[in-house]
């Protein structure tokens, strides 16, 4: 195989191994060897403490030598408007130790320290280093990457970096799929019951549930239509677990959701919401991913958690074993931005295991429910933050992903207005 450039080492790891992977060939688009022995007629990063070996020299900060997790001394500087940390002396030739920069920020290894956690046993972002230092809206590894890369073609000429492409993903959850279709007639008639005691407009759910009126969660000819509109692909996660407190979905069997995940299959990606109560149960998982494969008659390999509930490395390890190779739960819910400090697609490095998974984790940069319900935006302020998400994707040639819901699609109650945001999204997107 021919090699684009080489990495001296006199030190191997499989954190290093990772690292330079995710810089160089997922975000350079490089191929790379990593060596002790030096080819002359390659361009080279010294990655090592011996500066006359020649090429660009980083020497290495220790993390990725190391073979515990522990707390890391990290002091923030800016260049350029852009955070780094581990700094490099003034003799290196390169302005930060990259490797360890980006393995430090993509495998979130600050998460395995933090022990705190909100409600529900969810990382808040309020404790991550790019919430404290205001870089959560930068993909500040894709930057420092791409810098390099610069570097590289300063010293080398004869460098081909590959343009890499900018693309973008519309998700949608479907945690209700309607709001009163499907739910049987015990239910809708205590509904009725209490509609009438609350003056909640019977009227509109009797309607419903007789067939002459719209569901008001039915929005996915809405949704469809503009998708197609802006040629914007759309990947659906569907709920198939049993009801609970925070899982308010209905059967997949029952006919009108049955009918509703056959039809958007045909068309769209397909994946499973797994349910709040299923957790990290290997045994619930794989039940409500038969459940779907059942209706689909597809394999299913892609998954977000429902509540966004990611516990690292055990959510991971355990959505692995049920065969999912996909997951797109990365991101967070109360704040937009780059969760992992990059915009695009990556390994996940299991940080207790000390290995690479062959399982993808496909980050998002906002949730609607992140403006409209925590942050208490309007959406002309959400408008804003967006656009500032999809240039900064843009600029780095990465992938930017929304998570949106049928239910915030209704323009109607809480949600009246939203559906500008949706449309600024995915026209933007594309521009």
């Amino acid at each position: 195989m021919k090699f684009d450039i080489q990495v001296y080492t006199t030190q191997t790891s499989s954190r290093l191994a990772y690292a330079v992977d995710l810089v160089l060939g997922n975000i350079l688009g490089l191929a790379y060897t990593i060596t002790d022995s030096p080819d002359d007629s390659m361009p080279l990063i010294n990655y090592s403490y011996d500066r006359s070996v020649g090429g660009i020299f980083i020497q290495p900060e220790g993390l990725l030598f190391q073979k515990d997790i522990r707390m890391q001394e990290i002091w923030i500087a800016h260049l350029n408007g852009v955070p780094l940390f581990f700094q490099q002396p003034p003799e290196a030739g390169f302005q930060l130790d990259i490797f360890s920069f980006a393995f430090y920020l993509v495998t979130r290894y600050e998460e395995y320290l933090t022990l705190a956690r909100d409600e529900h046993g969810r990382f808040v972002a309020e404790s991550s280093l790019a919430y404290k230092h205001n870089f959560l809206d930068i993909p500040v590894v894709d930057i420092w990457a791409h810098r390099l890369g610069v570097t590289l073609k300063l010293l080398y000429p004869d460098l081909i970096i590959p343009e890499k492409k900018y693309d973008y993903l519309l998700t949608v959850d479907i945690e209700q799929p309607f709001e009163y279709k499907g739910k049987g007639l015990a239910r809708n008639l205590g509904g009725l019951f209490m509609d009438f005691i609350r003056s909640n407009n019977p009227g509109k759910r009797f309607r419903c549930m007789t067939g002459s009126m719209k569901d008001s969660y039915d929005t996915y000819s809405y949704i469809n239509k503009n998708a197609d509109k802006y040629n914007c692909p759309v990947l659906y996660f569907f709920t198939t677990g049993d009801r609970s407190r925070y899982d308010k979905n209905i059967s997949p069997y029952t006919m009108c959701y049955k009918k509703l995940i056959k039809m958007l299959s045909k068309k769209h990606g397909v994946g499973l919401h797994s349910s709040y109560s299923s957790g990290n149960s290997v045994k619930l998982i794989i039940k409500e991913k038969d459940r779907l494969e059942d209706v689909t008659q597809q394999k299913i390999t892609k998954l977000r958690k429902h509540y966004l509930l990611l516990i690292l490395p055990h959510t991971f390890q355990v959505i692995q074993t049920v065969g999912i190779m996909e997951d797109y739960t990365l991101g967070h819910i109360r704040e937009a931005g780059f969760r992992a400090g990059i915009a695009r697609s990556f390994k996940f490095y299991d940080l207790t295991r000390e290995e690479t998974s062959s399982l993808v984790l496909v980050p998002f940069q906002y949730m609607d429910a992140t403006f409209q319900k925590y942050k208490r935006y309007d959406p002309s302020e959400a408008i804003e933050s967006v656009s500032r998400l999809i240039k900064r994707t843009k600029e780095v040639g990465g992938l930017f992903v929304s998570v949106w819901h049928n239910t915030s699609l209704t323009d109607k109650g809480e949600w009246r207005g939203w559906r500008q945001l949706f449309e600024y999204t995915l026209r933007e997107q594309q521009k």
